[in-house]
C-alpha cells in the first residue's frame, strides 16, 4: 500500500497546459461578514487551480481578501511554466528538493522570499497535488497524509531555515511513532469527528452578534465562539460585557484583535481579558513580529494571566511558526493556504509537539472550512496521537461552504470528518461550469 500512496503523488506530471487558474471572488458587502479591525471590507477569494489527471478533476484552492487573487494565480501559473514537463519524481530526487524548488521560483523569489505571492501560489499548487494523489488513491487528503512513509513525508518538507533541533531524524523519530496503529486512529476519529468554534465580524452589531451565537447554539450545537476587537477598548469591552449577559451559561468566549494592538495595548487587553475568563487574545500583532510576542508571553508568565495568546493564520512559513512557538504563544493556528499549503503544516504539526503548542487550525473563509479539518486530522492521526480528538479545537463559520462540493456538516458542536477523495472537493457544479480563467477577468459569487 505504501508504494501506491507514494506513486500517487510522485507519479504526477507538471504540464502547464493541463492546468487552468480562476480568480474566484465573493462580493461582500463592507463592514459586514469577514470584517475586522484592519479589514472592514473583505471579499472572500479563492485563486483555483484544476487539472485533469488519472484519477479524474483535481481542484486546489488558496485564499484572499480580494485584490492580489489575480498576482496568485499569475505566479502559480509562472512556477508551472519553469516545470513544464516536469514529473513531482523530479523535484523529489533534485538536489534542491520539492519545497526548494517550488517556493524559490527563479526570479519571482525576489518579491518575498520564503513568503508572500510566491509562497501562497506553490502553496496552491502543492495543495492541488495533494487534491489529485489522495483522489487517485480513494482517500481525504488528511488520511491520505496520514498514511504516507515517513521519508516520503520529509522529503515533500523544507529544513533549510529550522536549526538543529528540528532536523530531519527528529521529525522522523515523530512521524515513525505516529505510523504505530494508524489503522485504528484513522477509524476512530471517522467516528469523533472534530470540536469548532465560530467567529462573529466587527461590522455586525451586538444584536446580531448575539442572534447569530443563539442560532449557532440551537442550529449546530457550537459552545466556543470569537469576537473581533480593535484598539477601542472601552467600546469594545462594553461589547463584549452585553454580549456575555444574553448568552446561556457554558458559551465561551475568544477575542481577535486582528493585528492591530501596541505591545502596551495587548498588556491592558490580556489583564482585562483575563479577569473575564476570555479564552484567549489572538493577533495582537502581526504574525513575524516575534520580539512582540516574546514580550507578551514573558508578561503573562510574571503576571499569571490565564488568557492564551493565539497567532498563525497570517504566518509567512513554517520557520517564523517555530520562532513564533519558541516565543511562548499558546495556540498556532495553522492555514490551509498560508506557507505553503498542507505541506507545511505537516512540518508546523510537528514543531508544535515538540514546543508543547496547540494546533488550533484556522478557517471561516472561503475554502478555508473545507480544508482546516484535513490539518487537525492529520495532525491527530500521525503527531498528537497523545491527544483524544474531543479536547482538538478548529476553526468553522460555514457562510461559503454552498460554494463548494463537500460542504462541512457541524451537529453538536462537531464537525463530521471529512470521508470524500481529496482535499477541497472541487467547486459547487454551477459554479464550476461557469467560471472563467483569471486571464479574462474575475469570476464573481454573489454572497
Amino acid at each position: 500500500m505504501s508504494r501506491e500512496l507514494t506513486k500517487a503523488l510522485s507519479g504526477l506530471f507538471l504540464r502547464k497546459r493541463e492546468w487552468s487558474f480562476i480568480d474566484l471572488r465573493i462580493d461582500i458587502p463592507p463592514e459586514s461578514y469577514g470584517s475586522d479591525a484592519i479589514n472592514p471590507h473583505t471579499q472572500y477569494s479563492n485563486p483555483i487551480a484544476s487539472f485533469e489527471h488519472g484519477g479524474g478533476l483535481a481542484i486546489g484552492a488558496s485564499f484572499t481578501l480580494g485584490e492580489g487573487n489575480q498576482m496568485v494565480c499569475a505566479a502559480a501559473d509562472y512556477i508551472l511554466q519553469q516545470l513544464d514537463g516536469k514529473t513531482v519524481e523530479y523535484l523529489l530526487s533534485s538536489s534542491d528538493g520539492f519545497f526548494e524548488i517550488l517556493v524559490n521560483p527563479m526570479q519571482l523569489r525576489w518579491v518575498s522570499p520564503y513568503s508572500g505571492i510566491p509562497v501562497m501560489a506553490a502553496g496552491l499548487i502543492a495543495n492541488t497535488l495533494i487534491d489529485a494523489a489522495s483522489k487517485q488513491c480513494g482517500m481525504p487528503a488528511w488520511e491520505y497524509l496520514a498514511r504516507l512513509p515517513s521519508d516520503f513525508l520529509i522529503q515533500l518538507l523544507g529544513f533549510r531555515h529550522l536549526g538543529p533541533e528540528f532536523d530531519q531524524n527528529t521529525l522522523r523519530v515523530i512521524l515513525n511513532e505516529g505510523l504505530v496503529n494508524i489503522d485504528k486512529r484513522c477509524k476512530d476519529l471517522y467516528r469523533s469527528g472534530l470540536p469548532v468554534y465560530f467567529t462573529t465580524w466587527i461590522g455586525h452589531d451586538t444584536k446580531s452578534i448575539v442572534s447569530q451565537i443563539k442560532e449557532q447554539i440551537t442550529n449546530r450545537g457550537i459552545k466556543i465562539f470569537k469576537l473581533k476587537i480593535s484598539k477601542n477598548m472601552l467600546q469594545d469591552l462594553a461589547r463584549i460585557n452585553s454580549i456575555r449577559e444574553a448568552l446561556p451559561e457554558g458559551v465561551e468566549l475568544c477575542v481577535d484583535a486582528n493585528q492591530t494592538l501596541s505591545l502596551e495595548e495587548a498588556t491592558t487587553w490580556m489583564d482585562e481579558l483575563s479577569r473575564l475568563g476570555i479564552l484567549w487574545l489572538e493577533e495582537p500583532f502581526a504574525p513575524d513580529n516575534i520580539v512582540l510576542f516574546g514580550k507578551l508571553a514573558e508578561l503573562k508568565k510574571i503576571k499569571g494571566w490565564s488568557c492564551e495568546i493565539v497567532t498563525g493564520e497570517n504566518c509567512p512559513n513554517h520557520y517564523t511558526a517555530a520562532a513564533l512557538m519558541a516565543s511562548g504563544i499558546d495556540r498556532f493556528q495553522s492555514d490551509p493556504c498560508r506557507m505553503m499549503g498542507l505541506i507545511d503544516t505537516v512540518t508546523t504539526s510537528c514543531i508544535a509537539k515538540i514546543r508543547n503548542c496547540v494546533i488550533t487550525p484556522h478557517a471561516g473563509g472561503s475554502s478555508l472550512d473545507e480544508q482546516a479539518p484535513h490539518i487537525q486530522l492529520f495532525n491527530l492521526a500521525r503527531v498528537r496521537t497523545d491527544l483524544d480528538p474531543l479536547e482538538s479545537l478548529t476553526e468553522n463559520v460555514g457562510f461559503c461552504s454552498k460554494y463548494f462540493a463537500s460542504p462541512v456538516n457541524v451537529e453538536a458542536g462537531l464537525a463530521k470528518t471529512p470521508d470524500s477523495p481529496g482535499l477541497l472537493g472541487g467547486l459547487a457544479p454551477k459554479i464550476l461550469s461557469t467560471a472563467k480563467s483569471y486571464k479574462d477577468g474575475i469570476t464573481w459569487l454573489a454572497l
